[in-house]
């Protein structure tokens, strides 16, 4: 399932082109931002507050897929998509989806950074 959810070329791309000191670094950020910003995402679902839902998951959507949660921020972006094409109340039906993938998705990418990582 890890591998599913965290895409380990991306990482080792990031890798590269940041190094072993500066990776765990932007993940532990990514962390402690998605978690905030999924609190965000669940209140303006509930809230119908679909400004801040496009907002929130255009942000995690480009964090996500920067880090390696591909299917995470394949979902952010197409909750990000219905809101811009006026299909807000759409994004609901989304709701337990990212319920499903999200916490998983942070918990591989947490386990990944536990083994560490070494300059290619």
């Amino acid at each position: 399932m890890h591998s599913e959810l965290v895409s380990e070329e991306v990482l080792q791309q990031m890798l590269k082109d940041m190094g072993p000191e500066i990776l765990p670094m932007l993940i532990d950020n990514y962390l402690e931002e998605s978690n905030t910003r999924l609190a965000a995402i669940y209140q303006a679902m509930d809230e119908g507050d679909y400004k801040t839902l496009e907002f929130e998951s255009h942000t995690l959507g480009s964090t996500a897929l920067a880090l390696g949660n591909i299917p995470l921020g394949q979902l952010a972006r197409k909750i990000e998509g219905l809101c811009l094409q006026n299909q807000a109340q759409a994004t609901i039906e989304l709701k337990q989806e990212l319920l499903d993938i999200a916490q998983p998705s942070l918990t591989a990418i947490q386990q990944r950074l536990t083994q560490g990582f070494t300059s290619l």
